[in-house]
């Protein structure tokens, strides 16, 4: 256990006791740990579904933070992330503890990478940045180009710009690379990121990695489109927002994860006769969330937790929850925020083309320059650039 001395951003103003992280243990459950802490479970009684199923998708091994009265020990605020964007927040307000789900707060910096390769790109720049996410982006993006075992050598250039997350002091979530290149045989290969399709292109427009597929399952017969202004739901017959995509395919139909991701929730978020029925919510990097409801069954290798690897099966169609008939309802998130899934996989298959060529063109080649100023310097290194609160980069966003 670490102390820390700083106070939880939360609901009420804090005392001077001291905050501790803590790690979440293993097939520990939300209900077991407001028993260890004399909690009445009754103040889950009237959580909505999407509350509730949150409390469930809780990973083994979460860092989370507890504040607690120095003297008799009773727990007056944790903070449990549930994935990148959103945390739990149980707090005791001075007469009763409450449960809600709030953002994480963090700050952006983005900062320059320059490093010439002495060992492996994984090992030297881990020894750089301090951590090995910025290797396992660039892995990722430049996979379908580079070959890491036999192409890179001793003396090749790896430069990066990109946005880090910190939050309470260390790296949090994914790193947000957007431009880079690995210079491999003398030979310079370059990577740019276009956010309206979340993939990356070379300096001429063609892809390099692709996010997203296009569907989470071949039957791609649409019943239902995105409708966050709401419709009569067919079942209730109360008019609601619809913030995702139905998908009509028969009993059993394989569905898949649209890009890798980490499980962060299989199974049913009250009970599975209503809202989404069986569940599987995918977390992906750059804050992102795949949601894949009504399903019959689920992939015997998906487990919170696990990994998945674009276009592996996760589950089969079926009609559980609050369902007309055999369908996948599917939605995509960025923390709280909902998009429609058939505008977001708009990726270019085989490059940009016209004016998006143009354009594209136009913005990579300032980034192109930056990124070759950075090859010129003889000494390996991380510079920050800028520093942000999320929230104000959300707004900018």
């Amino acid at each position: 256990m670490r102390r820390f001395i700083f106070f939880l951003c939360c609901v009420l103003p804090l005392a001077s006791n001291p905050v501790s992280e803590e790690i979440w243990a293993p097939n520990l459950a939300f209900y077991d740990y407001l028993a260890a802490n004399k909690i009445d479970a009754s103040i889950l009684t009237d959580l909505d579904d999407e509350t509730y199923g949150a409390l469930k998708m809780i990973l083994a091994k979460t860092a989370y933070y507890e504040h607690r009265d120095e003297e008799s020990g009773k727990l007056l605020h944790a903070l449990i992330p549930i994935g990148d964007e959103r945390q739990i927040s149980l707090y005791y307000d001075g007469t009763n503890y409450r449960v809600e789900i709030i953002p994480v707060r963090y700050f952006f910096v983005t900062e320059t990478l320059n490093a010439r390769l002495k060992n492996s790109m994984q090992y030297d720049l881990a020894q750089i940045t301090g951590n090995g996410k910025l290797s396992t982006e660039l892995a990722a993006i430049f996979e379908a180009r580079v070959d890491f075992r036999r192409d890179l050598q001793k003396g090749d250039r790896v430069g990066a710009i990109y946005d880090r997350k910190i939050r309470l002091g260390r790296t949090w979530g994914a790193v947000i690379v957007k431009s880079a290149f690995i210079e491999s045989r003398r030979k310079r290969i370059y990577a740019f990121y276009r956010a309206e399709d979340e993939s990356y292109y070379d300096e001429t427009g063609k892809t390099l990695a692709n996010m997203f597929l296009k569907y989470p399952t071949r039957f791609i017969k649409i019943t239902s489109g995105y409708m966050p202004n709401g419709r009569v739901h067919p079942i209730l017959g109360v008019t609601r927002p619809h913030l995702g995509v139905d998908f009509a395919a028969p009993l059993g139909t394989p569905v898949v994860s649209v890009a890798d991701g980490v499980v962060r929730f299989r199974g049913c978020q009250k009970e599975c006769a209503t809202g989404y029925g069986k569940l599987v919510i995918i977390e992906h990097k750059n804050g992102w969330e795949s949601r894949y409801a009504h399903l019959n069954g689920y992939a015997n290798a998906v487990a919170p937790g696990g990994r998945v690897k674009q276009g592996q099966t996760i589950g089969f169609v079926g009609s559980t929850g609050i369902a007309t008939g055999t369908h996948l309802h599917f939605e995509v998130r960025k923390g709280d925020q909902t998009t429609n899934p058939l505008a977001l996989r708009n990726v270019r298959q085989n490059g940009l083309k016209g004016g998006e060529l143009e354009r594209f063109i136009a913005e990579a080649k300032a980034l192109q320059e930056a990124l070759d100023y950075l090859a010129d310097i003889e000494e390996d290194g991380v510079t920050r650039i800028t520093s942000a609160p999320s929230s104000d980069r959300a707004a900018t966003n």
